[in-house]
């Protein structure tokens, strides 16, 4: 009866020297990983499957079934891990298109609006013209407040200025 304690008690110091190194390397793995949950799961049940298969290896009862079971069930953990990271970086492709998408969009505006700048400012009227429309409106005349606004370019848009200080401007990169 003392051999059988003996052996079994070696056995249990020898899974216990398992689980610690498997332990020590699911500490390093989840370092290395930013500690991923299932990654840590999938380490602890690999260390649990150890020692159980250790255990039925020592008793001579190794049951395939159960063996098989065990590592359907570790197969599924990492398929689940997979899974997750396929969608992380599918979801990473995505965002960098929809960005690369917006900044074309932007610059395609930009462009639009530079070429046909002209049209968008066409019939612009200052707000001292737009007074004197609803004075004429009102009564008739356009009664001025002062001398007439002097207009800086042909069509009087104050964003129709000369290229220099064209505000409608494409921003590279930005």
């Amino acid at each position: 009866m003392r051999h059988h304690h003996d052996k079994a008690n070696s056995g249990h110091k020898a899974a216990m020297a398992e689980v610690r190194q498997v332990v020590a390397e699911a500490k390093e793995l989840s370092a290395a990983a930013d500690g991923a949950l299932t990654d840590k799961l999938a380490t602890w049940v690999a260390g649990r499957y150890a020692i159980a298969t250790r255990q039925l290896a020592d008793n001579g009862e190794l049951d395939w079934k159960l063996l098989r079971n065990l590592c359907h069930d570790l197969v599924d953990l990492r398929r689940g891990d997979h899974s997750a990271e396929s969608l992380r970086i599918e979801r990473e492709r995505w965002e960098a298109e929809q960005a690369e998408k917006k900044a074309d969009l932007e610059k395609q505006f930009w462009d639009w609006a530079k070429k046909n700048q002209d049209d968008i400012c066409r019939g612009f009227k200052t707000q001292a013209e737009k007074l004197d429309l609803l004075r004429e409106a009102l009564f008739g005349e356009a009664v001025p407040d002062g001398p007439p606004p002097q207009r800086e370019t042909a069509n009087g848009c104050p964003n129709c200025q000369p290229e220099s200080s064209n505000p409608i401007q494409v921003v590279e990169g930005g």
